[in-house]
């Protein structure tokens, strides 16, 4: 749940249920080594066999819970920074059009207390609220939270 300022290094796209999820590869700005790190293959030159790994662990982390093992675009081939700022500008204009009510927004919701021209802007008052209308998951064996996988 922590804000951390990272330098952009570069992409790897995984194949999700026909659908692309956008691994952004990135080191921390605060990291000893951030300085000899500008793109993904300065990963490649300082760090060998840290990619593989990546994408080695990438398509096996759900294969211990019975599922098949990932597939990748590009043959799991990692993008450079710039083809990962392109994705991440891209999911940013699509993040505006949503909260703007621009585009169909599907079951995702949109309300927020901090773009004060949404139409789905509400108070920290109002979001308290939401926030703790909604019942807590026991977490147990048979909870399965997805997408809480992170990468820095």
């Amino acid at each position: 749940g922590d804000v951390v300022h990272v330098k952009i290094l570069g992409t790897l796209a995984l194949i999700d249920q026909s659908e692309t999820d956008w691994k952004i590869i990135a080191i921390n700005v605060n990291d000893p080594e951030a300085e000899k790190f500008h793109d993904i293959d300065d990963v490649k030159k300082f760090k060998p066999g840290y990619l593989e790994a990546t994408l080695n662990w990438f398509r096996l982390y759900k294969v211990p819970d019975g599922k098949p093992e990932n597939k990748f675009a590009f043959n799991g081939e990692f993008k450079n920074k710039a083809f990962a700022l392109d994705v991440i500008n891209s999911a940013h204009e699509r993040w505006k059009e949503m909260v703007m009510k621009k585009c169909d927004k599907g079951a995702i919701s949109c309300v927020n207390v901090h773009i004060c021209d949404s139409p789905f802007h509400c108070t920290m008052e109002e979001a308290r609220s939401l926030v703790e209308s909604v019942p807590t998951p026991s977490m147990n064996k048979e909870s399965n939270v997805e997408g809480t996988e992170c990468l820095l």
